[in-house]
């Protein structure tokens, strides 16, 4: 990190700088991104698939055709 006083180079875990000795700003923590699709989500998802193909297959296309879904 740059001194924002004199500009010159300091380590990043130096809380003063060098060689004017004021004080460095403190580095900035990044961000935690929120991660949207955790492994429960997931399993949730396949789940709600499968119910919707497993409606759609042996409940509404009997339904609409009249005829046994499956082998």
């Amino acid at each position: 990190m740059n001194c924002p006083n004199c500009g010159v180079y300091n380590p990043e875990e130096r809380k003063v700088c060098w060689r004017c000795d004021l004080e460095l700003p403190k580095p900035k923590e990044p961000k935690k991104r929120r991660v949207w699709l955790t492994p429960g989500r997931l399993w949730m998802i396949v789940a709600i698939a499968l119910m919707i193909w497993l409606l759609v297959s042996y409940v509404l296309l009997p339904m609409l055709f009249g005829t046994p879904a499956g082998p």
